[in-house]
């Protein structure tokens, strides 16, 4: 994420540039690219806000998780039971 904020930066030093040069062509470049580089800087805000919730949402469910005992038994003897229904016999 540093690496888009450096480069956001850049856009905009390079579009103020552009604007103090001047010129009829070098000054709507540089608006340009100073309204990309805001763009890119909201958008990245809204990145981090989303991943730093993701990553609280995966601790929550990592401490709302129940963890295996492992001295735990299965409950029953650990044999497979079923029971079948009463059978229809016609009459009913």
């Amino acid at each position: 994420m540093r690496r888009w904020s450096y480069a956001l930066v850049a856009l905009a030093v390079l579009g103020l540039v552009l604007i103090l040069v001047g010129g009829d062509t070098l000054i709507p470049i540089g608006i340009v690219l100073m309204g990309g580089a805001a763009v890119g800087a909201v958008s990245l805000g809204f990145f981090a806000v989303g991943r730093s919730e993701d990553r609280a949402r995966e601790e929550e469910a990592r401490a709302r998780e129940p963890r295996p005992d492992p001295e735990a038994k299965p409950p029953g003897d650990g044999r497979i039971t079923s029971r079948r229904p009463p059978r229809s016999r016609g009459d009913s």
